[in-house]
């Protein structure tokens, strides 16, 4: 918890920084979309989310790929290389090294639920104009689950690319690889589709155990990679 704490109180230089990109860019993203409001007449709440958050459209793409420009640049603050000294001083004072990793991969997957939440949220208000129908249903929640899931998958991946090589070429990536998940749709691929709208309500549970295992997988590997990369 001791180091959890510390890098904790490193993101408070970035304060302005993340509050803008979690708070203020969904709000910025979401009153793009205002000229839409009609596509979401007589919809309800559910399908309304599914509509713009649930799956990638012809006429969403652009709210998609400002939402992911944004994520983006969060990954690369709370991520930002940390200083020689406070690196090493993390290594010789705390026995479990692993953990100086596994606290930076937790405090990006708190702030990547914080982007989506707001999202949801900055959306939610844009329903109340376009005269949705609000009847909740859980599914919603499960929605945005997948969609937390499915974004800090990229951002595992970007961390992998920018420990073996850059932050620059991993940025580049992670673009790269978004724009292919919106030209190629191939449903069976949970990485780029784990998002309601894309696959039936019985796959749920096996897309949550696939990505719950990549998660898994990858954030050991970062650990690794993390840890050789110390100390070489």
């Amino acid at each position: 918890m001791r180091t959890f704490s510390l890098e904790w109180k490193l993101l408070r230089e970035d304060a302005l920084k993340i509050s803008c990109i979690c708070i203020v860019y969904p709000l910025l993203t979401t009153l793009l979309l205002l000229y839409m409001t009609s596509l979401f007449d007589g919809m309800t709440l559910r399908q309304a989310f599914t509509a713009l958050l649930g799956q990638v459209e012809k006429l969403t793409w652009m709210y998609w790929t400002l939402l992911w420009f944004g994520y983006v640049l969060l990954i690369q603050i709370i991520w930002k290389p940390r200083s020689t000294s406070f690196s090493y001083n993390m290594l010789l004072r705390y026995p479990k090294k692993s953990w100086f990793w596994l606290n930076r991969l937790l405090i990006l997957l708190i702030f990547t639920a914080c982007y989506v939440a707001m999202t949801y949220i900055m959306s939610f208000f844009l329903f109340l104009k376009a005269h949705v129908a609000l009847q909740f249903d859980f599914l919603i929640v499960l929605q945005a689950l997948f969609l937390c899931i499915n974004m800090y998958c990229h951002a595992l991946l970007w961390k992998i690319v920018e420990l073996l090589l850059s932050a620059k070429i991993a940025a580049i990536s992670l673009i790269v690889l978004f724009f292919a998940g919106i030209k190629q749709s191939v449903p069976y691929i949970p990485f780029y589709y784990g998002l309601m709208g894309n696959f039936e309500a019985n796959m749920f549970a096996v897309i949550l155990v696939m990505e719950g295992l990549f998660i898994c997988l990858l954030s050991l590997f970062i650990v690794r990679i993390g840890l050789k990369n110390d100390y070489d």
